[in-house]
């Protein structure tokens, strides 16, 4: 059976309280056994846009940035129930890279409907219950405030199930 595949841009951030986002994410988060903590800069694609075009791209998209700080703080609910740490220092870059990633070859997949927040997604609050001020609650009292520095991008291969990373390759920002 053939399996359609998806590809996503992520950044892992080296980020001390690593143990407390875990915690909180086994409890909220179901993508929590599939990856790491991670800010997403390319949401899942079709892999229609072809393994080596895209890396082509990328390449070129994130030719000249150089690592830059973030500092992860602040909690938000999205309307559709994630609960986002927010990125405060390096917020400004994160979109510009963004924006700079969906050109070319991905313009057609940019999301307009949805505005690009800098976030690390700790959890999803079921939005049938109403849970999402207790969970909101909660993750405020973590009390995350943590800084790292943006300086890798991993480009993921991700099943159509979303279930299993097939594999990632690693681009650094020159240094």
């Amino acid at each position: 059976m053939f399996t359609r595949m998806l590809f996503a841009l992520v950044h892992y951030p080296n980020i001390d309280g690593g143990q407390i986002i875990d915690q909180f994410r086994k409890k909220y988060d179901p993508q929590v056994h599939l990856i790491p903590p991670h800010i997403t800069l390319m949401f899942p694609l079709p892999e229609v846009v072809g393994e080596d075009h895209l890396i082509h791209h990328l390449e070129s998209a994130l030719w000249g940035w150089q690592p830059f700080p973030l500092h992860l703080h602040g909690i938000q609910i999205s309307p559709d129930g994630h609960v986002f740490l927010l990125i405060q220092e390096g917020k400004a870059g994160l979109i510009r890279l963004h924006d700079q990633i969906y050109t070319g070859l991905l313009t057609d997949y940019l999301r307009e409907d949805i505005p690009f927040i800098p976030h690390l997604t700790l959890g999803v609050s079921n939005k049938a219950s109403n849970d999402r001020e207790r969970i909101l609650w909660e993750a405020k009292h973590l009390a995350i405030d943590c800084h790292c520095v943006l300086d890798k991008l991993h480009l993921l291969k991700i099943n159509a199930d979303r279930s299993k990373i097939v594999w990632s390759r690693e681009f650094s920002l020159a240094a």
